[in-house]
């Protein structure tokens, strides 16, 4: 047997050790950020509609991003982890684990706790990450122990697992049962390569909740185990009744299911008392104070739940504290940079026109990357792809992730998605969580606008949702805006609702009107599908209004911006047609068949051939809209015109066209 043990494991009693969400909700209390958290188990007082929010984006947070950013900020992330997880007594699960590893089985667990050591009385030999995973030791533990040195961050992660440690995993689990227990299968160190190491294996079973969310875990294990899903060897173990003892009305327990399904298949045992314990209610969980400088902590977890005002007002009044100034001014110019529009790419132009070496160049670079970024924030892609056209072949991810979006703004999709992998890639090389993110982003919407629907699906499932919880709160709300996305192409809209509603949360958590405007666009055709003429209109007379002149108190780098208006045309006119307004719809659809961006003219030529075939007329528009269309990459604008040339008919006109 091959064996993986999971954060699940350790907190059912007598161990009763926290998972992320009780150690974030603890951290961020101790930073005076408990707005973050939810209410106290005594609470009576309802929760404000902003403080739900605030609650939810924080629950969005994975625990690699938080621990990075608490890192940097000076908090001494590692020795707090090992005192907290070093509390506990092993349970009936983590003997059962001993007894397995002692008779041959090959046991590992990202758990950083002792706790299956001392359930096999000290005998049990280990090896934790950083040391050499070659000696056969049956217990391994490849994120590091307790007491040393662990892998806690999001860069850490993102490099993935270290050559030897993925030779050992794979050797460890060839020709074995697979059984996973506690485990979600999110790290994404191990998530991209258990597909192919499972491979290898026999049967995999499954130990866990299954429980519901955006993405069910079920359906989730069986993303990460797809080919041993395919070929019937994935087996997600149900819930076990409890034992006779146990409290009742206990939830769920994997912990318990396993022992049980070791007990029934003689593998392993454990005393009854053990086994009725995990059913008990823990202990409470007592925190040491955070060490090392906490300070700049909470601006650092500020900036990470994109509460960037709230984060500049800290270090504005850390400038006031005697010998803070360099630290804070310096923070603050980086807060800025990151988040400038014009105006910052204005004044960044001279710096990045600087001549000299060695510091002076690498001012120079830095100053180039924001002022592009800027350019790419604010709609000029023009300048962006100018800029772009020579970069050298180590260039960063950055350039290339700049360079895909100008490609796809202005009318080049294969080329944009693939410069947007070979830029995804390589952030995964350069260790940097937003720019992979990012760089999937650019990749799924390109492939969206292109209609290459399982290669979107592909890439939001295997990249993007996987790399946005690591790099920040609005990268998991742009994930969600391409899953909407996806549920309207397959003709899904509460789906797609749903995916609308929780990245807008998230786009208003962080003030970002930017992602606001792109998601109440996006729900256009939501409603449309739905046919709720009366939701449409509320929708698109508010996109139109925030889309105009913004809301004050959220930042906008986009305002006024003509691709803005003209999607908001577009759906517009199709909704018009589909509703027998032909003159409004040939007005909004000759508007935007005008327009320099090559999706929005493609779409406004189409909408115009629609109207000449509901009229009877030739769809000679049809003939322009393929032509830009194929230009442009996008497959279904291109058959739905070579349909109507083919044959333009009043029927097939009705049909609705949907693009998010």
């Amino acid at each position: 047997m091959f064996v993986f043990a999971g954060a699940g494991v350790s907190l059912s009693a007598p161990a009763g050790l926290p998972l992320f969400d009780w150690l974030r909700d603890e951290i961020l209390c101790q930073l005076g950020l408990s707005r973050y958290t939810p209410p106290s188990a005594g609470a009576t007082a309802p929760l404000s509609a902003r403080r739900k929010v605030l609650v939810e984006v924080a629950g969005g947070l994975v625990p690699e991003p938080f621990m990075l950013a608490l890192s940097e900020a000076g908090v001494d992330v590692q020795s707090w982890l090992s005192a907290v997880l070093s509390a506990g007594q092993p349970n009936a699960a983590h003997h059962a684990l001993a007894q397995l590893a002692a008779a041959g089985a090959r046991v590992w667990t990202v758990n950083f706790d002792r706790l299956i050591e001392r359930a096999s009385g000290g005998t049990l030999p280990a090896i934790a990450w950083p040391a050499d995973p070659a000696p056969g030791a049956p217990l391994m533990k490849p994120h590091g122990s307790a007491g040393s040195e662990l892998i806690v961050t999001a860069r850490q992660v993102l490099a993935g697992l270290h050559p030897g440690w993925l030779e050992r995993l794979r050797a460890d689990v060839r020709g074995r049962t697979v059984v996973f227990v506690g485990y979600r299968g999110r790290d994404l160190d191990f998530q991209p390569v258990w597909d192919s190491v499972l491979r290898d294996a026999g049967d995999v079973l499954w130990f866990d909740k299954w429980c519901d969310g955006e993405m069910s875990e079920a359906e989730h294990k069986r993303l990460v185990a797809r080919a041993a899903d395919a070929n019937g060897r994935l087996r997600l173990m149900p819930p076990v009744a409890p034992p006779g003892g146990a409290v009742r009305g206990a939830g769920p327990n994997p912990s318990w299911d396993f022992v049980a399904w070791c007990q029934q298949n003689l593998l392993a045992d454990a005393h009854p008392d053990l086994v009725r314990q995990l059913f008990d209610r823990p202990a409470a969980v007592t925190y040491p104070a955070l060490p090392g400088d906490t300070d700049w902590a909470a601006p650092a977890i500020q900036g990470l739940l994109g509460d960037y005002h709230g984060a500049r007002g800290n270090y504005f009044r850390a400038a006031l504290r005697p010998g803070s100034q360099r630290q804070a001014v310096s923070a603050l110019a980086t807060s800025y940079l990151n988040h400038g529009g014009n105006t910052m790419a204005a004044i960044l132009t001279p710096v990045a026109r600087w001549p000299g070496p060695g510091r002076l160049a690498r001012a120079r670079e830095v100053a180039e990357r924001k002022r592009l970024t800027a350019w790419s924030r604010t709609g000029r892609h023009d300048a962006v792809l100018r800029a772009t056209s020579r970069l050298p072949g180590d260039s960063l991810s950055t350039y290339l992730i700049l360079r895909s979006e100008a490609l796809r703004m202005t009318g080049l999709l294969g080329p944009a998605a693939e410069t947007a992998q070979l830029a995804r890639q390589r952030a995964r090389t350069e260790q940097h969580p937003v720019r992979a993110a990012h760089a999937a982003f650019q990749e799924c919407l390109a492939l969206l606008w292109a209609d290459r629907l399982p290669e979107v699906r592909a890439c939001l499932d295997d990249y993007l949702r996987p790399y946005a919880p690591l790099a920040a709160t609005r990268w998991v709300a742009w994930s969600d805006f391409i899953a909407g996305g996806l549920a309207v192409h397959t003709n899904d809209p509460e789906a797609a609702l749903q995916c609308y509603l929780r990245a807008e949360t998230r786009f208003q958590a962080e003030a970002l009107l930017d992602g606001v405007v792109s998601v109440k666009t996006a729900r256009l055709a939501a409603y449309r599908l739905r046919g709720e003429p009366d939701s449409y209109a509320a929708e698109l007379a508010r996109v139109t209004e925030l889309s105009r002149g913004g809301e004050r108190g959220l930042r906008y780098y986009t305002r006024r911006n003509a691709f803005t208006a003209e999607s908001i045309d577009n759906d517009h006119a199709e909704f018009a047609r589909c509703r027998g307004d032909l003159a409004t719809a040939a007005r909004l659809y000759g508007r935007t068949a005008d327009s320099q961006h090559p999706l929005q003219a493609a779409l406004g030529h189409l909408g115009l051939a629609l109207i000449q075939s509901a009229d009877g007329r030739f769809p000679s528009h049809a003939a322009v809209a393929a032509g830009i269309a194929e230009k442009l990459g996008n497959l279904a604008i291109v058959a739905r015109s070579r349909d109507l040339l083919a044959d333009p008919l009043p029927a097939g006109a009705l049909r609705p066209v949907f693009f998010c």
